[in-house]
């Protein structure tokens, strides 16, 4: 429900810098999957590699966070107001973003 992404050059990459992104779902030689399930949302992040021609790589990360059903549910039972409990995702998804840009990966 709340979708983003973000690219970053990086000269090396380690993959114990990114374990707080939850549980390693799926890997790949280039492609790494993430799930963190919280109280109100589940979070999905999506990492891959990309290595241009001229030697530079980027490391991508494309995530989403999505209510899960109590949030869901919240939201019908006490409609109107409910659905306040998606500020929740959404913040959790600019804090992510705020600390994609900040650190060091």
């Amino acid at each position: 429900m709340f979708t983003g992404f973000f690219s970053k050059e990086v000269s090396d990459f380690n993959i114990d810098k990114i374990n707080f992104l939850g549980v390693l779902n799926s890997k790949t030689s280039s492609k790494f999957i993430f799930k963190k399930s919280d109280t109100f949302y589940t979070q999905h992040t999506e990492i891959s590699f990309f290595k241009k021609s001229d030697g530079r790589q980027y490391i991508n990360f494309t995530y989403s966070f999505n209510p899960n059903f109590f949030s869901w549910l919240l939201g019908i039972c006490f409609f109107p107001l409910g659905f306040l409990i998606f500020i929740i995702s959404q913040k959790e998804k600019n804090d992510f973003e705020f600390f994609l840009t900040t650190v060091e990966i």
